[in-house]
């Protein structure tokens, strides 16, 4: 078994895989810093909505370039590796297009997102980011309620067989900073309505960020930002 996670820069970044996954086995290093760089947040995005019809949620997809751009106009923080993980390849390809239509006035972007660069800027999907490391992982959960007020607690992959090992891949791939996107709480996840692991997981995940702590942990990280 994993005896010690050497990619995590912040206990916060590997707390919650050490308890869901590895049995509180691993060996964690409290960070010798807690700033505002380090560390597991949570972005609720207020109103936004599913759209069956595209398998998107446009308004997330908004609020995470939005987010993206505001911290990179910031030169310090193009010194960064970043990456963005989505819950679905149709809300990967929307947080694409915006980009694209975002970076061409944007006197910097050429150069940051060149792919060709080590630990070039991504946006992948859930069922593709394995191997990946990046500084600043952002999540775009996608799933919420539509404009009926249906919502169906369908996560894309996490709902299948073997959905919560994903899961725990996706979480783990940043080395500084975790920032989830979604337009719904943890509160709204029903778990106990599914047998999926996953979603489970998946609630446990939200709830973690939105407190900014496991119950037993001693580390917290409060208002993580880049």
């Amino acid at each position: 078994h994993l005896n010690w996670h050497y990619r995590s820069r912040h206990e916060a970044l590997i707390a919650f895989s050490n308890r869901h996954y590895y049995d509180d086995r691993l060996n964690t290093f409290p960070s010798p810093v807690n700033n505002d760089r380090l560390g597991v947040s949570f972005r609720y995005v207020d109103g936004a909505l599913y759209e069956h019809k595209s398998h998107t949620n446009p308004g997330e997809a908004e609020a995470v370039v939005d987010y993206l751009f505001e911290r990179l106009a910031d030169p310090k923080a193009r010194k960064r590796s970043w990456g963005i993980v989505t819950f679905s390849v149709s809300q990967q390809r929307l947080i694409e297009e915006l980009i694209d239509e975002r970076a061409e006035d944007c006197e910097w972007a050429p150069e940051f997102f060149d792919d060709s660069k080590p630990d070039a800027f991504f946006v992948k999907n859930l069922e593709n980011v394995q191997g990946d490391e990046r500084d600043v992982i952002m999540f775009s959960i996608a799933y919420a309620p539509d404009a009926q007020g249906r919502f169906a607690m369908s996560f894309g992959p996490v709902n299948r067989v073997g959905g919560e090992r994903r899961l725990n891949v996706a979480i783990t791939r940043a080395r500084e900073q975790v920032v989830i996107f979604a337009a719904v709480h943890s509160a709204d996840i029903h778990s106990e309505r599914t047998n999926s692991i996953g979603v489970k997981h998946l609630k446990a995940l939200m709830e973690y960020a939105e407190k900014g702590y496991l119950e037993g942990v001693e580390q917290k990280c409060e208002s993580c930002e880049v």
